[in-house]
């Protein structure tokens, strides 16, 4: 099932595309767990959607019972399984939250592939159907959107003047990718819950963390690191799933309706990251605006072309070999076929 994208968000209770009329909507109130509330995402898209946009949209009829992450405290993976289980009609998650069938989520995001929104949007378009099959097969749930994070960087204490200091480094990652990459570039991966790690950096459990622009910047990196070390690894492409169970009880008037708006929640989620992913840079160096507080004063350090021809290195001696391995020879031809041939690469395990 490969989504595209209307950009018109459907207002009013009179008719919605496809000839969906208010009337026909059953009335739902849905149990949504959301990501985290510090963030903008949550801020300004996902507690707006399912509060106001769209029972507006509906008539009335639809609405969201929303939390986020922060305020359930719950893991990852316990949201996916909860949501598989019935307790979340909808769910936003990464792709580090899916354990059974990991490796296939990861081929959407492996690190050092990305090196563009553009081109980290063409792959969630590209992969989406594995990751559909995943969820569907596994996890008792259906992707209805796909969205990102900011540019993914290196935070660091002390000073990096280059890759090569990242050698010896504890580097907190998101998950096995990065981790593979980390590696590859002499460093030791340490997977720490997104809201621990700056506790954990002030504490010297870790030397430097990767995260977001903006997503640093508001979970307070800048107070306990020194160097932003502007190496992309990737962007993290995220994922929203509705229990499959739920979602084939609604009528099909609701299901078209539903589809249609997670589209454009899609495409807001989309553009809204990607406008703040260079915001965050300023945000966390004090190195052009700041409107959302004051600046960090972070050293910026851009990699030289030496640097990231060592990330292309360690990216396909290592990392994708290390996917390949796991996903399987099947899922790899698959991810060479769909991605690697476009983009002059190949993940092969052996």
């Amino acid at each position: 099932m490969r989504l595209t994208f209307a950009a018109t968000l459907l207002t009013g209770a009179v008719a919605f595309g496809g000839g969906v009329a208010a009337q026909q909507l059953e009335k739902k109130e849905f149990n949504v767990i959301g990501t985290w509330n510090f963030l903008t995402p949550w801020q300004v898209i996902e507690k707006p959607f399912w509060t106001e946009e769209l029972p507006k949209a509906s008539g009335g009829a639809l609405k969201g019972n929303i939390k986020s992450v922060t305020e359930v405290n719950l893991k990852g993976t316990e949201v996916l399984r909860l949501t598989k289980q019935g307790v979340f009609d909808f769910a936003g998650m990464v792709g580090i939250y899916v354990d059974d069938g990991a490796a296939v989520i990861e081929g959407v995001d492996v690190s050092g592939v990305s090196r563009s929104f553009q081109m980290n949007r063409e792959i969630a378009d590209l992969w989406l159907d594995e990751m559909q099959k995943v969820m569907n097969e596994k996890h008792g749930s259906i992707i209805l959107a796909h969205t990102t994070w900011p540019e993914q960087n290196f935070y660091c204490r002390g000073e990096i003047k280059d890759i090569n200091d990242l050698k010896g480094k504890k580097i907190r990652v998101q998950g096995t990718s990065q981790a593979d990459l980390v590696a590859a570039l002499g460093g030791t991966g340490v997977t720490i819950a997104f809201g621990e790690v700056a506790p954990a950096l002030e504490k010297g459990v870790v030397d430097c963390g990767i995260t977001g622009t903006m997503p640093a910047y508001k979970a307070k990196w800048p107070e306990v690191t020194n160097t932003l070390y502007r190496l992309p690894v990737g962007f993290t492409v995220g994922i929203w799933v509705a229990n499959l169970n739920m979602w084939n009880k609604l009528s099909p008037a609701t299901r078209e309706f539903m589809t249609k708006q997670m589209k454009e929640f899609q495409e807001r989620t989309w553009k809204t990251v990607m406008a703040e992913s260079e915001e965050g840079v300023a945000c966390t160096t004090g190195i052009g605006t700041c409107s959302v507080g004051p600046p960090g004063k972070l050293k910026l350090v851009v990699p030289s072309e030496a640097d990231l021809k060592t990330r292309d290195k360690a990216l396909n001696d290592h990392v994708l070999k290390a996917w390949a391995k796991r996903c399987g020879d099947a899922c790899a031809a698959k991810w060479n076929e769909l991605i690697g041939k476009k983009y002059g690469l190949v993940a092969q395990g052996s």
